[in-house]
């Protein structure tokens, strides 16, 4: 059960995929000549952004982590590893955004620490997902796409765990670069200086760092290019490598794309709370969060598959393996919830015991395969005669049981002989007198005059009922009531 995600994408899957990617492009063509366009300041907007892109991004590293743990597939790894580095780093650029949480930001960070956490957030995750394919080409390459369960495991999870521990050092480099040597931040102050550059976080800096606007915007733009190109390089990438042939090829192309209009819209407009700034971070949350929303589907998709094949189980379980009705397990637990439920709403139940007459020479003249068809034939037969809430049982060997909830004795009668007469119909010769296979049947039914009968009383009155049949000459219905006495019908073929 491999599940949706590393299937063979079909044609619909590949279209939907196709639909939003090209509504993508389409948003970034309409966005990109009004980027520049002034919208209202909502000040909660970027933190409530990147807290969003941290909680899909953790999911999205923990779901493919998983699928790695169940399918050991590298690429799974890796690409968890990708969104594992998306949630540490805008974790950190959260945290140490100036005037979220502090005037200057947590960690001790400096006033260009979070625009430096944005750049290697956005630079990283495409990288590592250029890293993800090239693990997919060499697992293909040594004809193994799944990993070993000890040495080779371990390298798996690192490619999860490596990431996020990548993104932690960066934290912890940014915020040395501010506080230890902050003639580095200077150098460094023409791409981030400015309240609007590409970076955002520093829209509250005090902007007295060295270097012309010009400049700012120009090497602003330069990193922004940087990322697009290298968003860019990763879808190309994918479609090299995998071609788009899995489902997870389709979705990954899509939260590129995602990342790339995010990174080009900053590009463009490098001014805080436009229309361009807006939408690049929403695109920030799509480019986890369409991932998400796939994952989610599979696991769904799993547990429909899963609960199907467990239906099947116990459907299966259930059945006897030679005639295909039910079997004595399934009886015996069926007909006790059957007659508590008689009992909670005061119903009769009546129970109907049948068995083969002259099996046994039937069985030695015929051999047993023919007389295992035989008995699948007279099941089936019972089974026909029976009413939609009813059930057939084999209870051992050529005895068989109906089930009748919410049935008086004279509508099991009608049922029994039924039964028999659907047996007789099936015409299978037989060395006894008779000539043909006939079966002898024997009725209980509870809450006869208001006495309460248990399941095992009611199983021994229409034992009792069957033996009265038998004994009344075979190929007929017996009836027994509540007290044990029993009597058999005239009824016979």
């Amino acid at each position: 059960m491999d599940g949706l995600l590393i299937a063979p994408a079909t044609r619909r899957q590949a279209l939907i995929a196709s639909a939003c990617a090209l509504a993508i492009l389409l948003t970034l063509a309409l966005a990109a000549p009004r980027a520049h366009e002034a919208l209202p300041a909502v000040a909660p907007f970027m933190p409530m952004c990147a807290l969003t892109v941290f909680t899909t991004s953790g999911i999205a590293a923990f779901l493919l982590g998983a699928r790695f743990a169940a399918t050991r597939v590298p690429m799974l790894g890796a690409l968890g590893g990708a969104y594992a580095f998306t949630a540490i780093a805008v974790a950190l650029q959260l945290l140490m955004f100036p005037g979220v949480f502090t005037r200057n930001g947590l960690l001790g960070a400096g006033p260009h620490s979070a625009a430096w956490m944005w750049i290697f957030w956005h630079a990283g995750f495409p990288l590592l997902v250029i890293v993800a394919e090239l693990v997919r080409t060499r697992a293909a390459a040594d004809a193994a796409p799944t990993v070993a369960p000890r040495a080779s495991a371990t390298r798996g999870w690192l490619l999860i765990a490596a990431p996020a521990a990548v993104a932690a050092l960066l934290g912890v480099l940014v915020t040395q670069i501010d506080l230890v040597e902050p003639w580095r931040a200077s150098t460094a102050a023409p791409l981030l200086q400015q309240p609007s550059s590409l970076a955002t976080p520093l829209s509250s800096s005090s902007g007295s760092s060295p270097g012309s606007p010009l400049g700012a915007h120009l090497i602003a733009n330069l990193a922004g290019l940087a990322i697009c190109a290298l968003n860019v390089a990763a879808i190309a990438v994918v479609l090299l490598k995998g071609r788009l042939r899995l489902v997870l090829d389709l979705w990954i192309v899509v939260a590129l794309l995602a990342s790339f209009v995010d990174a080009a819209l900053n590009t463009l407009s490098i001014e805080r709370f436009t229309l361009g700034w807006y939408v690049a971070r929403i695109f920030s949350m799509l480019a986890p969060g369409v991932l998400v929303c796939v994952l989610v589907w599979e696991v769904t998709a799993l547990y429909r598959q899963l609960a199907e094949v467990h239906a099947s189980l116990v459907r299966t379980s259930a059945r006897d393996a030679l005639t295909r009705v039910y079997n004595r397990s399934y009886f015996d637990t069926q007909f006790l919830l059957t007659c508590e439920r008689a009992a909670q709403n005061a119903q009769p139940l009546s129970l109907v015991m049948i068995d083969v007459d002259h099996f046994k020479r039937y069985n030695d003249a015929y051999g047993h395969l023919q007389g295992d068809a035989c008995l699948a034939a007279v099941a089936g037969a019972l089974a026909r005669a029976l009413r939609p809430g009813d059930f057939v049982a084999r209870y051992g060997g050529e005895e068989f049981t109906l089930v009748l909830p919410d049935t008086d004795a004279a509508e099991a009668g009608v049922i029994a002989e039924r039964a028999r007469a659907a047996v007789v119909e099936l015409m299978i010769p037989t060395p006894a007198a008779s000539g043909q296979i006939t079966v002898s049947a024997g009725c209980a039914t509870s809450g006869l005059a208001d006495i309460e009968v248990t399941p095992t009383a009611l199983i021994e009155a229409a034992d009792t009922a069957l033996y009265a049949a038998k004994r009344a000459g075979r190929n007929r219905v017996a009836f027994a009531h509540a007290n044990g006495a029993s009597l058999a019908s005239p009824l016979s073929g």
